[in-house]
């Protein structure tokens, strides 16, 4: 959706002389700290800003999708607004007054803030759509280039940020803490970069492979503070943490083959990586949960997710995150294969309720999942799916919305689309069917047999290999039959 430069700059006016109207008498004390802006398209009738467990509020939006938020003792720091499905962060120190403005079509390359305390976060939404695109360039051709050109083209692009951030720090008297994340935005996604690399290498060759990476090319990790507080909730940080353990317990793991000789193990072995090297608490746990929550979702034995849960849990502190990865692994261990899918209470397009058992009527039937607060995977996904029931009649394919609260907008929606009302249905308790079924991806399809048993529990609605897997299984059903 279009809006005109005038109408932009009007808006931004607009909320700007409310900001100064509700906090002018509170400036020079800086007591107080706002945190304010308009929502183009909401998704919901709220934002949330947050500060991991430590600090949470829900903001309403206005009629004109507005707000307006005072927070008082703030503490400095990165903070996190959520307008769902999307979410960001904000660097709020006392007495900022801080305005956004976003659309929800285009969430990170609308965002735009204002106010003071503005050209901080601009730069760290400009450093974060400017990493985002120099990925997807190396993605490309940039992996397969000979390690001294690989580092000679990153130390370019870090030399041009780096000015860009003198700019920014000559023209804004910023705090140290400021300069810190600022920087560090960058910063870590360059070292990043160093790390996916050695990543690529491996994965084509092994360890071998990446014997031509000097010492050199890695020097910037002697000087990581692994324990860091203030970059606890920054993304290139923690995306940095996540690559570097990655590759840390691979050169590691070669010397240790004889204890730890799986997948299982070389899990554990990473594990106690991270509890050697982190000591932070809150880096320490969200490490080690991505780490156990990955091996979860891929494992193929509950022996082994037993194995490797049991010792998530004596190296993390955290009771909530403990408490969650318990409950996933007994939802994964009943969705393995030959196992009757667990029966969810569905709605069907014309208000029924009914159970999941009872529409498995064809020797396979696909289960695939969408929200509302993804178009573009909705809209995708159904005509995969329309393509895919024309090549194998065999097959049903069921769509389920996983929306809470929505069935009259997802009615309008189906409608709308002129989905066949005979396939679409939602979960009439969401929260809880979503965490039995382990969707925890968009992609996610579920096969299961004429009598509800699982065929494959989690394969990938548009990877390559689905359709041969459909058509394997679809002989296997003939052949049964």
């Amino acid at each position: 959706m279009q809006f005109s430069t005038f109408k932009y700059i009007t808006q931004i006016s607009i909320l700007s002389c409310l900001l100064c109207a509700c906090s002018s008498s509170e400036t020079t004390n800086r007591e107080y700290t706002y945190f304010g802006g308009e929502i183009v398209n909401p998704n919901s009738n709220y934002v949330i800003l947050s500060k991991g467990y430590d600090y949470r509020d829900t903001i309403l939006l206005d009629k004109n999708n507005r707000f307006l938020h005072k927070i008082e003792n703030l503490e400095d720091g990165l903070y996190s607004f959520k307008h769902n499905p999307e979410n960001q962060v904000v660097l709020l120190e006392k007495g900022d007054s801080v305005l956004i403005r976003l659309n929800t079509l285009e969430f990170d390359e609308s965002l735009v803030f204002t106010g003071e305390g503005a050209r901080k976060n601009n730069f760290l939404i400009d450093m974060f759509l400017q990493n985002e695109i120099e990925r997807r360039r190396l993605k490309r051709t940039g992996f397969r280039l000979s390690p001294s050109y690989f580092k000679r083209n990153e130390d370019s692009l870090l030399n041009n940020k780096l000015l860009t951030f003198e700019k920014l720090i000559n023209k804004s008297q910023l705090s140290n803490l400021a300069k810190k994340l600022t920087q560090a935005s960058f910063i870590f996604d360059y070292y990043t970069r160093h790390e996916i690399y050695f990543n690529s290498r491996y994965e084509m060759g092994g360890l071998e492979a990446t014997t031509q990476l000097s010492t050199s090319f890695f020097s910037y990790r002697n000087q990581i503070n692994f324990n860091d507080d203030e970059l606890k909730r920054l993304y290139s940080y923690n995306r940095f943490l996540n690559y570097y353990f990655a590759n840390a317990s691979l050169s590691n793991y070669a010397n240790q083959l004889l204890q730890y000789n799986d997948h299982a193990g070389s899990t554990i072995y990473k594990l106690d990586l991270i509890d050697s090297i982190i000591k932070h608490p809150y880096i320490k746990n969200s490490l080690c949960r991505r780490v156990t929550t990955d091996f979860l979702l891929d494992s193929q034995s509950n022996s082994e997710s037993n194995m490797v849960l049991k010792h998530y849990l004596g190296v993390s502190s955290n009771k909530r995150s403990k408490k969650e990865l318990r409950r996933l692994a007994r939802s994964i261990s009943k969705l393995r294969p030959n196992n009757i899918i667990p029966n969810q209470d569905l709605i069907s397009s014309n208000g029924e309720l009914v159970k999941l058992s009872s529409l498995f009527n064809k020797p396979i039937t696909a289960l695939y999942f969408w929200s509302m607060e993804s178009k573009e995977h909705y809209i995708r996904a159904h005509k995969k799916a329309a393509y895919l029931k024309a090549l194998y009649p065999g097959i049903d394919f069921i769509a389920v919305n996983t929306d809470d609260d929505q069935t009259k907008n997802w009615l309008k929606t189906i409608k709308r689309h002129h989905y066949d009302l005979e396939y679409e249905f939602e979960f009439k308790y969401p929260k809880c069917s979503s965490e039995e079924l382990v969707i925890h991806y968009r992609n996610k399809v579920i096969l299961v047999n004429q009598d509800g048993r699982i065929i494959n529990p989690n394969t990938d609605l548009f990877a390559s290999i689905f359709e041969k897997q459909l058509m394997q299984y679809t002989q296997l059903a003939s052949l049964e039959n």
